[in-house]
């Protein structure tokens, strides 16, 4: 009998962590995301003077990632397409977070390569 109620804690209790789990937020840095209106990536890499100076919000997964955060590519899921990310001139870097989600907030720049994003806020899923 003994048994049978530390069995049946271990199971509440590992629910009671799962369920709890299920509630955890996104991890944010920068400012906080308020427009969650996204913008295709590929609608900014096709027309990117339509977006230059715009805020956009985008989302995909993070692709590649500087070694100290400062910066990072977004790639669309399931396509071969992604953008550049700045977070330098913003003030903040995100850990190490290769191939998460990530939902990114910020103005369409163009540079020598083309369209990036000069992020004012991240937050990784």
């Amino acid at each position: 009998m003994r048994y049978k109620n530390t069995a049946i804690l271990l199971i509440v209790a590992t629910l009671s962590l799962l369920t709890a789990a299920c509630g955890i937020k996104p991890a944010q840095y920068g400012q906080q995301i308020y427009n969650r209106k996204l913008t295709a990536i590929k609608d900014i890499l096709a027309n990117p003077r339509a977006y230059e100076g715009k805020a956009v919000t985008i989302e995909g997964r993070i692709a590649n990632e500087c070694s100290t955060g400062c910066w990072f590519f977004v790639k669309v899921a399931n396509e071969d397409i992604s953008i550049y990310v700045d977070t330098g001139n913003s003030g903040f870097a995100i850990p190490q977070n290769v191939g998460r989600k990530i939902l990114v907030e910020g103005a369409v720049k163009i540079k020598e390569r083309g369209p990036m994003i000069q992020a004012k806020g991240v937050e990784i899923k």
